[in-house]
């Protein structure tokens, strides 16, 4: 028998770390923090996974795509 769909509530929050050239973006699923998503400048958006593992990604849009994948796969 198949499991229902869940729903889930996914929060973007901006951190204190903000500047006008650096920003940081907090990703929350059901009040749980799954990563952190950075961007200094020009240079490319860097996600840190609730895991601390650190990739890189061409677009804010991507990384919080890659990030919620990465949660859908190994804590769902």
């Amino acid at each position: 028998m198949a499991k229902g769909n869940k729903k889930n509530n996914v929060e973007i929050k901006e951190t204190a770390n903000n500047t006008a050239d650096f920003v940081e973006l907090e990703v929350v699923i059901n009040k749980n923090k799954i990563g952190l998503i950075q961007q200094e400048g020009n240079k490319p958006v860097t996600l840190v996974t609730r895991d601390g593992k650190v990739a890189n990604a061409a677009s804010i849009d991507d990384a919080m795509n890659q990030l919620i994948m990465d949660y859908n796969l190994h804590y769902m």
